[in-house]
């Protein structure tokens, strides 16, 4: 009595197993064209570095932490974005800002040559793997083989409930997935339905209580696309505010001025009798255009977890690298492909006079220059005063021309800077950087934080 009872069972539960099935390969149909891709092009060998750490939680590391880590020296932290930039990391987040929050489980491939012993060598991962014993997309794990029946459940599972059969069809007519053309057709216009009211209806109702589509999206909390924002609308505030550091934190931006401005237009506040501007980043405004920034921005460090951008074009006169070396190099070069990369840094003409060091990542943007006379020639780029000009000296040159270089930049009206790979005699200001990856700005008044062995940030306290 028991067998003849599973067997009516499975015989009564094929066709609803049927419709089932039906259903869904019929959404999977429907959904395909909606959904995107997600195989990416098979990456090359390359060396790559994963974040340690719980996956999906904020790791405690920046970017130039992880370079200090991995490459011994937290300077060449551009490379690592470079690389790393846009690409989709496990978690399906996506680097896009040299600030942005770095998570544990993160990928990062490295330049060639990382030697540190954390490092692997393959194709990184973008994608979390499916767990143990989990069928990918599509699978149907039951199904039998072709031409078979399937087979009877073990013992121990679950028997499905009894429904009714089907009835019978009709021998002439023909079916669609197991079911009849009207059902098939009656399925087909009901699922689309569903995902018209589950996709269409959000969008619209989302269109009509969101006001119009700002021309600049928002940007990362932290990021210097919030301080490139900060400054088009100081520009239409206050155009006489002379901006010569900012901080960026996660929920702010701060702006060092000289001279200061005790009265400040909202959402801007004063501080230190107007020393210092600060307004909260989201009430600045989201739909002003791309004019008004400071071409000749670079970010130097962080302050309290805090990232530190300085305005070279406000130095009256030379800016000198001093201390290391081949830090002191480093930094000159961070700062040249900062600046060569950014839209508002399009119209500046940059020159070294000297070498141009190999690790530039912009040399397009870039001519060098054998001799500076030419930039303090009236037929060369000179003149009476240097316009929208970057000058990196990365050789000696006579003490004279250094000190007609830095008095052009000082009547330049922020629009030059003349950056000394070196000490110089008559430098408005002086950046040591050392051996260990760390910068000192006193001069400017902000006091950075200093990296760990780990590769970590100090918080300090804020300039």
């Amino acid at each position: 009595m028991r067998r003849l009872l599973r067997a009516a069972l499975r015989r009564s539960s094929r066709p609803a197993k049927g419709r089932l099935l039906a259903t869904g390969a019929a959404l999977v149909f429907l959904l395909l064209p909606l959904t995107p891709g997600t195989a990416s092009a098979v990456e090359p060998s390359v060396p790559y570095w994963v974040v340690p750490g719980q996956p999906g939680t904020e790791s405690d590391l920046t970017l130039p932490g992880v370079a200090d880590r991995v490459l011994g020296d937290s300077r060449r932290w551009p490379e690592i974005f470079e690389l790393n930039r846009g690409r989709t990391q496990p978690d399906g987040l996506v680097l896009t800002e040299p600030a942005q929050s770095i998570r544990a489980g993160w990928v990062f491939v490295l330049p060639e040559g990382a030697t540190s012993g954390e490092i692997r060598i393959g194709a990184p991962p973008t994608a979390t793997p499916p767990a143990a014993g989990q069928q990918p997309a599509g699978e149907q794990p039951d199904a039998p083989p072709a031409g078979q029946q399937p087979e009877a459940p073990p013992a121990d599972r679950p028997q499905p409930a009894a429904v009714r059969p089907a009835p019978p069809v009709d021998g002439d007519e023909t079916l669609i997935l197991g079911l009849r053309p009207i059902t098939a057709a009656l399925l087909g216009v009901g699922t689309l339905l569903v995902l018209a009211v589950v996709v269409l209806v959000p969008i619209l109702l989302g269109q009509r209580r969101r006001p119009a589509e700002s021309a600049h999206p928002a940007p990362a909390s932290g990021s210097r696309a919030v301080l490139d924002r900060a400054l088009r609308q100081l520009a239409t505030q206050a155009g006489q505010a002379q901006v010569y550091a900012a901080l960026i934190g996660p929920d702010r931006v701060s702006l060092r001025l000289a001279p200061a401005l005790p009265e400040a237009p909202p959402p801007w506040q004063a501080r230190q009798q107007g020393a210092i501007w600060e307004a909260p980043s989201w009430q600045l405004d989201q739909n002003l255009d791309d004019s008004g920034e400071l071409p000749l921005l670079a970010t130097v460090g962080t302050v309290g977890g805090e990232l530190a951008v300085v305005n070279l074009g406000r130095a009256p006169g030379i800016v000198a690298l001093t201390g290391d070396p081949a830090a002191a190099m480093r930094v000159a070069v961070s700062f040249l492909d900062e600046i060569a990369r950014h839209p508002a840094a399009a119209s500046v003409v940059i020159s070294v006079v000297g070498t141009l060091p190999a690790a530039s990542t912009a040399p397009e943007r870039v001519r060098v220059i054998a001799d500076a006379e030419y930039l303090l020639t009236p037929s060369g780029d000179g003149g009476e005063a240097l316009r929208d000009h970057l000058v990196v000296v990365t050789a000696p040159i006579p003490p004279a021309e250094l000190e007609r270089l830095g008095a052009l930049a000082a009547v330049s009206e922020g629009t030059a800077a003349v950056l000394v790979v070196g000490d110089a005699p008559n430098a408005a200001w002086r950046f040591a950087a050392d051996a260990d990856g760390s910068l000192d700005v006193g001069v400017l008044g902000l006091h950075l934080d200093r990296p760990t062995p780990r590769g970590r940030l100090v918080p300090g306290r804020r300039g």
